[in-house]
């Protein structure tokens, strides 16, 4: 539950967007509800194989955003750039243990280029699938606001035996992430991408069967080392995951245009019932 580990969430969301997107080619990706995506150990593995984005074309900006520590929550909603919603009823032990921190806001560019596709196949001997029309030079557009993370306690550290301890919470909250399209649609794109030698069937099939990705966000789940449940929190359903050792869950949730996640090394209930005093 390391605050590291709130980033890559953010992160991944981004990811996950054109695998999934099939809307207009300038909306808005604005998630109500979050739903868990099935990876296996060996879609994991797959997903590992696959070639760089930038084999097929050329990224600009901003990969992982630098995380500012600050001194409070208003020195954090300013940064943030919107108020931040924190926990009511911390235990004590934790309170007086309290740390912000705030990503840069991130921006990155994708633009398709046909050549450089196709030298890459030619180098790895694979055969990629026809081009459709459109696809060069389409331009895709990722943006991902400040991430607000405050954290109460000790984070967890290996110790004897590779156990973990430490008494920790943490609450990630930022707007959900935008992308937009110049050119092929995203929808072109990610058909075009979930066709290509490597990528996992299986996924591919899950995310397709979302329906409309920009109400729903998938969140990738590794059934051998998590579990995952659909919970209510906050007035709207939300995702309550949990590591294989039982010790430590995190909720996730959308709301009025924010991704919500509340985790530390604390049963389910317990965290939820953080969740829920947010305010």
């Amino acid at each position: 539950m390391k605050i590291h580990s709130f980033v890559p969430l953010g992160l991944g969301v981004l990811l996950a967007l054109p695998l999934a997107a099939h809307a207009d080619p300038l909306s808005v990706f604005q998630p109500t509800q979050i739903k868990a995506i099935s990876v296996t150990p060996t879609d994991a593995r797959a997903l590992q194989a696959l070639p760089p984005l930038e084999a097929f074309g050329a990224v600009r900006g901003t990969r992982s955003p630098a995380v500012d520590e600050v001194g409070t929550a208003g020195e954090a909603a300013q940064d943030a750039g919107f108020a931040l919603r924190l926990p009511g009823n911390v235990p004590a032990a934790l309170a007086n243990q309290v740390h912000y921190q705030v990503t840069q806001r991130a921006k990155t560019t994708f633009t398709f280029d046909k050549v450089k596709a196709a030298a890459w196949a030619r180098q790895h001997k694979v055969a990629l699938t026809a081009l459709p029309a459109g696809l060069d030079g389409a331009t895709y557009t990722a943006t991902l606001e400040p991430i607000a993370i405050v954290t109460y306690g000790t984070q967890p550290h290996k110790r004897e035996h590779g156990v973990r301890r430490g008494t920790f919470l943490a609450v990630m909250q930022a707007p959900v992430p935008t992308v937009t399209a110049s050119g092929a649609s995203l929808h072109t794109l990610a058909e075009w991408f979930a066709a290509q030698p490597g990528v996992p069937r299986s996924l591919v099939a899950q995310i397709r069967a979302i329906g409309d990705p920009t109400q729903t966000l998938p969140i990738p789940i590794r059934f051998d080392k998590q579990t995952a449940t659909k919970v209510t929190v906050d007035g709207v359903q939300g995702l309550a995951i949990g590591d294989e050792t039982g010790i430590g869950s995190t909720i996730v949730w959308t709301k009025a245009g924010k991704l919500y996640a509340v985790g530390g090394t604390f049963a389910q209930s317990q965290v939820l019932g953080l969740a829920e005093t947010l305010k």
